[in-house]
Formats: structure tokens, C-alpha cells, sequence
């Protein structure tokens, strides 16, 4: 069994603050949340790719 975490990178408001980040705020998030998870020792850090938007890992 492995342990981890799976983003989908999407780009939406912020349910705390009602914000929406740019890109550039949402991409370094996701790479402090990825150290965290490897300081950790979790098995697995996945990022989804997606073909439209609000997500920032998008693949046209």
C-alpha cells in the first residue's frame, strides 16, 4: 500500500476568502504541498491533467 496525495490543480475560489489565485500563486502551492509531502515520506505526489479550464496542469 502507498500513501500520498493527488491534486486536480484547479484554479478556483478560495472557499476561505472568496479568491481566486493566479496561476503563478496556485503552481507554488502545489510545489510547497509536494515538499511537504517528500519531507513527510509519503510514497506518492500526482498532479491530474486536465484539457480545459480552471486548472493550471491544462493540456490543450
Amino acid at each position: 500500500m502507498q500513501f500520498g496525495v493527488f491534486s486536480v490543480s484547479d484554479i478556483t475560489t478560495d472557499p476561505t476568502n472568496g479568491r481566486v489565485p493566479s496561476e503563478a500563486e496556485r503552481i507554488k502551492a502545489i510545489v510547497t504541498i509536494a515538499e511537504k509531502a517528500e519531507e513527510v515520506g509519503l510514497d506518492v505526489f500526482a498532479l491530474g491533467e486536465h484539457h480545459n479550464p480552471p486548472f493550471f496542469s491544462s493540456s490543450p
